[in-house]
This record gives C-alpha cells, structure tokens and sequence, in this order.
C-alpha cells in the first residue's frame, strides 16, 4: 500500500493549527472524500476515509501528516498528497 507520510513546518501554535484545519480543511469537499470519519485525540486528528486511513499531527510550529492510502487512493496518491499539502500550507 502507499503512504503519505510529510512534514510542513508552520508559524502557529499548535491550538491556533487545530482550530484552522477544523474550519477551514476538513470542510473542503477536495478533502471530505479522505477524511469521511474523523476525531481529535489531543493534537493528534484521526481520520479514515474511502481513500485511506492516518494521523494528522499538530504541534506548535509544525504539522505531520501520516496516512495509508487503501487501493483505490494509492491510485490518486499525488493528487491526494497535493491537496493536502496545498491546504495545510495556507494555513502556516
């Protein structure tokens, strides 16, 4: 299986990270379709999706997402990995 496994350093704490991927990430259809189930656990969000399954990290001034895409999003893993790395970094 493929892997998506990045980090994205930010200027915010990890709070301020929270808040943003809750209002402005998790909402966006473009994401919707990987990250269908969803929880906090601390700073850590778990996610599972029809494209996959994974962690996002929140720490102050630094963002680690770690997912396993399932058959169907390792056929969309660039795409996928795009996405989200284009949203996270809108939000540093």
């Amino acid at each position: 299986m493929a892997r998506i496994h990045q980090t994205i350093e930010s200027s915010k704490s990890a709070l301020e990270m929270r808040l943003l991927i809750d209002g402005k990430v998790l909402n966006r259809p473009e994401v919707a379709l990987l990250l269908t189930e969803h929880r906090w656990e601390g700073n850590v969000l778990h996610a599972r999706g029809k494209l996959g399954h994974g962690t996002i990290t929140v720490a102050d001034n630094l963002v680690t997402i770690d997912i396993e895409l399932s058959m169907f999003g390792a056929a969309a893993k660039g795409a996928i990995e795009q996405t989200l790395t284009e949203k996270i970094k809108m939000l540093k």
